[in-house]
């Protein structure tokens, strides 16, 4: 009968459902914007089918760690995002949002990282206009700490007066209310680097009241990376509030070995009862905003991007710094404001820390870059290709958990990250013997290979389809989320 036909079926591929099982060979059948039927589907009537034989079906990948708050009004194809499998990112990180506008007057360098479009009042009308433009994929938002500071405070470098803590804290109350999933710290930068433990944990009691979290890009990456995340945890354990460290890493070889000290820090604060994750992006590479005190820590520094040099994208700082006859801390004082990739992680520690159990992916994309971070385009077919199937550090199975079921458990992201029945239809079919990224330091905007067609709420994304509406959702924190190994039937 009719009622019965299916919209699509997704027949004869390897079904890796997200929740750690083992794959198996199944048709999935979508009707709408659901997972309609797992099984043997041959007998099923469907308006469209899809052959994956021999290939991975697989739930769309849930990127942690975005900042393309401002992409969805301004480049709303989101091509970096679709074309490596991705259906859901997390926006507002590391202290900057799309919302709210700081007071006249006020601004943060890190603000760049988002794009042109003004910043929205609150994430109300930021919420709005992305209902408007309808985006691509699913988005869930954070509100940033850095922009809480720029909107309530007359000077944003200094301490709170207790009317301007509670005038963050009812902005943040404001915007849980308007479905952002929690707030940000990006403690490395101004004006977020100012804040003392009492800020933070007033902001922190606001969100784990109403069963929100936080993230935090720590105060110190480098020398001072274990006391930057025994920092973060504190908050986490005098509040209650869920947290998530951002981008884990250890610059500079002389605190390489150092994530060893920090996962069992964090392994302690989750056996005293903090619910607590981390991220990675699978690169030895950061990148950020140009930081002129970093440029004599760091031998290679790559420019992406330069407001009075825009020449300069793409060229390391010291021949920049050698054609123009200065030291590198000149160089980065003229260059400014600008972008840099830190050629400063070791190999084997973004691995080690990869591996830990509570640990996801973010690419940490930054898409207003002129000369971006590979990272943007090619982060999760990376840990597919080379640390799946080449380095072998994880099962396919659990590879594929960290980047779904993981992410939508520890940012409530109900009935997303699985492919079980009912479940959101938000799919990735790849092939596990080609997939792999493409972008490089020097060709940092190429797509992936091997990710074959891309689903959102039901809807084909990838490869893109002409005239079709955008099928994304703005997505609210669950906090009733079961973990992984109970839904697991």
């Amino acid at each position: 009968m009719r009622q019965h036909t299916l919209d699509l079926i997704i027949e004869g591929g390897w079904v890796i459902d997200g929740l750690g099982g083992p794959r198996r060979r199944a048709d999935v059948g979508v009707s709408g914007d659901r997972i309609a039927a797992i099984g043997d589907l041959a007998q099923a009537a469907a308006a469209r089918r899809v052959d994956a034989r021999g290939k991975i079906v697989a739930p769309g990948f849930i990127d942690v760690h975005g900042h393309d708050d401002l992409m969805f009004v301004e480049r709303p194809g989101l091509e970096w995002k679709t074309s490596q499998g991705i259906t859901t990112v997390v926006v507002g990180n590391c202290g900057v949002s799309g919302a709210p506008a700081p007071l006249p007057g006020n601004t943060a360098a890190a603000l760049a990282l988002l794009g042109e479009t003004p910043l929205f009042a609150d994430m109300d009308a930021y919420f709005g206009e992305l209902r408007a433009q309808q985006p691509m994929i699913n988005v869930a938002a954070l509100v940033g700490h850095a922009n809480l500071r720029l909107a309530a405070m007359r000077d944003p470098a200094a301490q709170p007066t207790a009317e301007e803590q509670q005038a963050m804290e009812r902005m943040l109350e404001a915007a849980l209310e308007a479905g952002a999933v929690g707030f940000s710290t990006g403690l490395a930068y101004q004006p977020g680097g100012a804040a003392q433990p009492p800020e933070l944990e007033g902001l922190a009691r606001v969100a784990a009241a109403r069963g929100a979290m936080h993230t935090s890009h720590i105060r110190n990456e480098g020398d001072e990376v274990e006391a930057a995340v025994e920092e973060v945890l504190s908050v986490g354990r005098s509040t209650g509030c869920a947290t998530v460290l951002s981008h884990h890493k250890c610059m500079l070889p002389r605190n390489w070995g150092k994530s060893r000290a920090t996962l069992a820090n964090i392994d302690r604060a989750r056996a005293e009862g903090v619910d607590v994750a981390l991220d990675i992006y699978p690169y030895p590479g950061s990148s950020t905003i140009l930081i002129p005190e970093r440029a004599d820590l760091i031998d290679d520094i790559r420019i992406t991007w330069s407001t009075p040099h825009p020449e300069c994208g793409g060229r390391y700082l010291s021949d920049i710094a050698a054609q123009w006859g200065c030291d590198k801390t000149t160089a980065a004082r003229r260059l400014c404001p600008a972008g840099a990739i830190y050629f400063a992680m070791d190999e084997a520690e973004v691995q080690r820390i990869f591996r830990h159990e509570r640990c996801m992916v973010g690419s940490d994309g930054l898409p207003n870059d002129a000369h971006p971070h590979p990272r943007l385009w090619g982060s999760f077919t990376r840990v597919l290709g080379r640390y799946v199937r080449e380095a072998r550090l994880l099962t396919l199975e659990e590879a594929v958990a960290k980047m779904t079921a993981l992410p939508a458990r520890v940012f409530g992201l109900t009935g997303r990250g699985q492919l079980t029945e009912g479940a959101w239809a938000d799919i990735v079919v790849f092939d596990a013997d080609t997939v792999e990224d493409r972008a490089t330091w020097e060709a940092p905007t190429l797509a992936s290979a091997g990710v074959e067609q891309v689903l959102v709420n039901g809807r084909q994304v990838h490869p893109p389809l002409a005239g079709q509406p955008r099928p994304g959702r703005i997505l609210r924190r669950e906090a009733m989320a079961q973990p992984a190994a109970d839904s697991h039937r």
